[in-house]
């Protein structure tokens, strides 16, 4: 359900922030969190959501082999493929107008 796929996406990024040993980054989380939860209930109301473990699991796997090239070229994909989900439920009908 979109509730679950949410708490695990937030707890995949909490885990990642807190990896980095990163304070400041650990710390953001709290300010990025309510908006990736509800990025993540709109997109996976939808039954036509594309899987999001692979593209997750790219980024896991780069940064347990320890490839920060690898990793940032996933998590920019990760992200390319969050703002495309994300424009695709917006054009749905009766989704929320956005700015």
């Amino acid at each position: 359900d979109s509730a679950a796929a949410a708490e695990a996406d937030a707890a995949f990024h909490r885990a990642l922030l807190a990896a980095t040993g990163n304070e400041m980054l650990r710390r953001m989380d709290m300010l990025l969190e309510p908006g990736l939860r509800e990025r993540d209930r709109m997109v996976h109301t939808h039954s036509d959501a594309d899987d999001p473990v692979p593209s997750h699991r790219a980024v896991l796997d780069a940064v347990r082999d320890q490839d920060p090239a690898r990793a940032e070229f996933a998590m920019l994909d990760l992200l390319a493929k969050s703002a495309e989900d994300l424009e695709h439920v917006a054009h749905l009908p009766g989704a929320a107008p956005h700015s």
